[in-house]
């Protein structure tokens, strides 16, 4: 136990890196902003360790603060994690999951059903946001992501093909017929403005031979999921994900006017979780369930589009 530091110290110590604030993190604590300052100054003596660099009126971690904030961070997770489960024997597990909306509304949701049917323990939390995902400051147990699955201190599992193709609603199609991608410059291009999807119609143009120069018609919203929906109002043309347009293409809602497609390959959505944290069976009935749902899905999808089937792979 002399190897421990004091329970206190690191309470202090966690709940400022969180914040980066000495000040928020006394208030969260209910104790003086005296107190941590000389938890902290303690904590770093004991360990012989600068864990902060302490500017004017800001604090930032250390490269060795980073690391111990992060273990220690999932230590008192552990502990929280069992401590409920001990007081509250007969209480469902809790898991945390932040997904996109659009992929969540159009893909996740419609399958939740099947995962609930085997696992009535499991109490599902599902918040969506665009915004990059820090496990250090935020209650999370999984997160989706749409990238090259190559984001630091994270384990990232691969989950589905991102395909992209041009979809219209059958109305538009029949004004007039497409002879080639070109002709897309006569209709509205109705397009994403979230950072990671905003290039792929140039992407899909370029890829058909098409002059990105040319003068093209935009419409441009906040998320995929209003650009489909007004793809199915007859508004414009999308660029589709075609895994979040499934339900559309199989009722006819949503066509693809070109035979055309781009697999954007590793640049997909994957499950990412801190690479140093054991997965808890909650966790891992999730994560099982997930991955046995996006191996149907390939293969179902790889069939629809003479692409190789390719299951959920892991990156770290």
């Amino acid at each position: 136990m002399r190897d421990l530091p004091p329970l206190n110290a690191l309470r202090a110590f966690v709940f400022t890196a969180r914040h980066l604030s000495a000040t928020k993190a006394a208030a969260e604590l209910h104790v003086t902003l005296g107190a941590v300052s000389h938890q902290l100054r303690a904590l770093e003596e004991f360990l012989g360790v600068d864990l902060f660099v302490r500017g004017h009126r800001q604090l930032t971690l250390t490269e060795a603060g980073e690391r111990y904030f992060r273990d220690v961070s999932a230590a008192f997770d552990a502990i929280r994690t069992a401590t409920s489960t001990l007081k509250n024997p007969g209480h469902k597990d809790m898991l945390r999951l932040r997904a996109y909306t659009t992929f969540s509304l159009r893909w996740l949701i419609p399958r939740l059903s099947r995962f609930y049917a085997e696992n009535r323990a499991v109490e599902l939390i599902l918040s969506t946001g665009v915004e990059p995902v820090d496990f250090s400051r935020e209650k999370l147990d999984f997160a989706i992501r749409l990238g090259r699955g190559d984001w630091p201190d994270v384990t990232a599992e691969k989950l589905i093909p991102n395909v992209l193709a041009p979809v219209c609603s059958p109305a538009l199609l029949q004004r007039g017929p497409l002879a080639k991608p070109a002709d897309l410059k006569q209709h509205v291009l109705l397009q994403s403005i979230y950072p990671e999807r905003r290039d792929d119609w140039s992407e899909w143009l370029r890829d058909q031979g098409v002059d990105v120069a040319e003068d093209f018609s935009f419409l441009y919203f906040e998320s995929s999921a209003l650009s489909y929906q007004a793809a199915i109002e007859g508004q414009g043309f999308a660029m589709a994900q075609l895994a979040l347009v499934e339900e559309e293409l199989n009722t006819g809602r949503l066509v693809c006017p070109f035979s055309s497609y781009l697999d954007k390959g590793d640049f997909t959505y994957y499950l990412v979780y801190p690479e140093n944290r054991r997965l808890t069976p909650q966790m891992q009935r999730f994560r099982d369930w997930l991955r046995a749902e996006c191996d149907a899905f390939n293969k179902e999808l790889a069939h629809g589009l003479d692409l190789e089937p390719s299951g959920p792979s892991a990156k770290s």
